[in-house]
């Protein structure tokens, strides 16, 4: 390179170097504040924003957490209420159970004293049918003179009349 060349070009180097600087200076104060304040606020936003999300993202995951603690607490709920429904059931199907074997004894108990009772009355019907058969027969046996052939023939007579009865 020549030094001449240079020389002459060095006036018109700072010369664009100084206007350089001037435009740059004037840039810094005026353009490159409000640019650089609008990149600031920009990026502050977009911080803010992420920060917005995780804070978020992290009640998301708490609600999550107390909704399924709340649903876990629910079921606990519903299966103790199904247990205690099963309870009461198998209590009320007892008590039923219960009553009925009474009911059922009661009316046994009934039965057996009305079949006592007829039973008795039969008794004392047939008693006093046997009775009277007992007079007639006697009244028969008096009125006849008793041989072994009369006695067998009232006999077999008596015998008669009472299946009929």
């Amino acid at each position: 390179m020549d030094f001449h060349v240079i020389q002459q070009a060095l006036p018109e180097m700072v010369t664009q170097l100084l206007g350089f600087l001037i435009v740059f200076f004037i840039l810094k104060k005026f353009a490159f504040g409000s640019i650089l304040g609008v990149i600031d606020a920009r990026r502050k936003k977009i911080e803010d924003e992420f920060q917005g999300i995780e804070r978020t993202k992290r009640e998301l995951g708490d609600l999550e957490t107390e909704y399924k603690r709340r649903l876990a607490r629910i079921e606990d709920e519903a299966r103790q209420k199904i247990q205690e429904a099963a309870e009461i059931g198998k209590t009320l199907a007892k008590e039923v159970q219960e009553n009925a074997v009474q009911d059922a004894k009661k009316m046994v108990d009934r039965a057996k004293t009305e079949i006592a009772n007829d039973l008795a009355q039969a008794k004392l019907v047939l008693r006093n049918e046997i009775i009277e058969l007992s007079g007639l027969m006697t009244e028969k046996i008096i009125k006849h003179k008793l041989d072994s052939k009369e006695h067998e023939r009232l006999v077999d007579q008596f015998i008669k009349e009472m299946e009929r009865v």
